[in-house]
C-alpha cells in the first residue's frame, strides 16, 4: 500500500439518541479502492458526511492527507479544524430535469471552485476536458445533461466529481439504478481512475459481487460493528456471524457470493446481500 491518505480513528457517531457508528478506525492508501458494504442502517453515507465535514464525530478523529506519496503531507481532524486535502464526491442520487437543456460539459464545469463565473479560463477548459476522457463521456460533451441514460449520467457526475483533482473519491451508491452492463462499466472506470491517478476511492455498494472484482479492500458495516480486510478476510461465515449477531451462511453458486440468513438453510433463507 502507499502513503495514507485517510485515517478513521475510534470515530462514533450519535443521531436522535441512536449510536450509528461505534468505534470506528480504518486507513485508506493513496491509490486504493475501498468497497463499503452493509446493511441499510448501518452507517455507511453517515460516515461519508463525517468524511465530508457535514457532520462532526460524537468522539474519533478523522485525518486526510493532503499530499501524495513523495511529498510533506498536511493533515487535519474533523473535530477540530477543516482539512487540505481535496474531496471529490457523487451522491446517493440526483434528481435531473429531463428538460434541462445545460450541456454535460457545462454540467462537469460546475465542479470546479468558484463555479458561478462568466469564463472559462484555458486551465479550467483543460480540467473539464481531462475529467470528461477520463469518464469517457467526452464523446456526449455536447448533450443535454437530461437526455443521458442513466450510465452516461453517472459518468457526468464522476467527472464533475473528479474535475478539482480531488485526492480522495467517495462514491455513494454510484451504480445502484444501473443495468448490469452499465454497473460493471462504471465500476471499471472507477477502478481505472484510482489506479492511473493514484485516487483513492471509497465506494459505498449492495452489490459484494461488484465489489470483490474491484476493490484492494473492504469495509463492512453493520449497525455497531465492523470488519476491515481483503475480501477473503472479511467474507467469510464466522466474520459475518460475528457482524450480524446472527447465524448466517455465505454461500457461492455460479461463481457469485450470496449472504443468507440460515435458519431454514438455503432454500428458504433471506437475502441479507448479493
Amino acid at each position: 500500500m502507499n502513503d495514507i491518505a485517510l485515517n478513521v480513528s475510534h470515530v462514533s457517531v450519535d443521531l436522535g439518541g441512536r449510536r450509528i457508528l461505534s468505534n470506528l478506525s480504518f486507513e485508506v492508501g493513496h491509490g486504493e479502492f475501498m468497497g463499503i458494504l452493509g446493511p441499510n442502517g448501518a452507517g455507511k453515507t453517515t460516515l461519508f458526511r463525517v468524511l465530508l465535514e457535514l457532520l462532526r464525530p460524537t468522539k474519533g478523529t478523522v485525518q486526510h492527507f493532503g499530499e501524495r506519496s513523495g511529498q510533506e503531507r498536511e493533515k487535519s481532524e474533523v473535530s477540530t479544524r477543516k482539512s487540505t486535502a481535496t474531496i471529490g464526491y457523487v451522491p446517493q442520487s440526483r434528481q435531473i430535469d429531463t428538460e434541462l437543456p445545460m450541456q454535460v460539459r457545462d454540467f462537469v464545469s460546475l465542479g470546479l471552485p468558484n463555479p458561478f463565473r462568466f469564463w472559462l479560463s484555458r486551465r479550467d477548459k483543460e480540467a473539464v476536458q481531462s475529467a470528461m476522457e477520463l469518464t469517457d463521456c467526452a464523446r456526449f460533451g455536447h448533450q443535454p445533461i437530461g437526455k443521458l441514460s442513466g450510465g452516461e449520467r453517472q459518468r457526468a457526475y464522476l467527472a464533475q466529481a473528479l474535475v478539482r483533482n480531488p485526492q480522495i473519491l467517495l462514491l455513494d451508491e454510484p451504480t445502484s439504478n444501473l443495468d448490469p452492463g452499465a454497473q460493471e462499466g462504471m465500476a471499471a472506470v472507477v477502478h481505472q481512475i484510482c489506479r492511473s491517478q493514484s485516487i483513492s476511492v471509497l465506494f459505498i455498494s449492495h452489490d459484494v459481487n461488484l465489489i470483490a472484482r474491484y476493490a484492494d479492500r473492504i469495509l463492512y458495516l453493520t449497525p455497531g460493528h465492523y470488519a476491515v480486510g481483503t475480501v477473503d478476510e472479511v467474507m467469510r461465515t464466522d466474520v459475518l456471524q460475528r457482524l450480524y449477531g446472527t447465524a448466517v451462511e455465505l454461500v457461492r453458486m455460479a461463481g457469485k457470493l450470496y449472504l443468507v440468513a440460515t435458519e431454514q438453510a438455503i432454500g428458504g433463507g433471506t437475502d441479507i446481500c448479493n
